[in-house]
């Protein structure tokens, strides 16, 4: 159940500064890396937080376009894996060859907003 103050986003914020201020400057070697392996992975579950969702809602929305169908699934993350799954079959049997660029601009918006969540600063993300 979620608390009054502080927020899991300020939660996660608060042991990822803890890490890369306090904790990573007092170690040495290969502990240098897991800090910094660990703090990364901090900053991904702040970011899934924050983006997650609407990125979710956009990739389930651009599925349900593209095979001109609704999911019959209550819960987001078992109706992308039940679209995404016919997706694959229906690109591979090649009845979405009509809907190529559709297709390809889906995949590409989909793509970047799994990219900006796992690593925003990825050289070949669009600015």
């Amino acid at each position: 159940m979620p608390q009054d103050r502080a927020s899991a986003e300020e939660l996660l914020a608060g042991v990822e500064g803890f890490l890369r201020k306090d904790v990573l400057p007092q170690l040495s070697g290969a502990s240098i890396y897991k800090c910094r392996v660990a703090a990364n992975m901090l900053s991904i579950v702040q970011r899934e937080l924050a983006q997650g969702g609407a990125a979710d809602k956009a990739e389930l929305e651009g599925l349900q376009n593209l095979l001109a169908r609704e999911s019959d699934k209550d819960d987001i993350q078992a109706s992308l894996d039940d679209l995404n799954a016919e997706f694959c079959v229906k690109i591979r049997s090649g009845e979405l060859d009509q809907q190529r660029e559709a297709v390809i601009a889906h995949t590409r918006r989909t793509l970047i907003d799994k990219v900006g969540i796992a690593n925003p600063r990825y050289a070949g993300l669009p600015k």
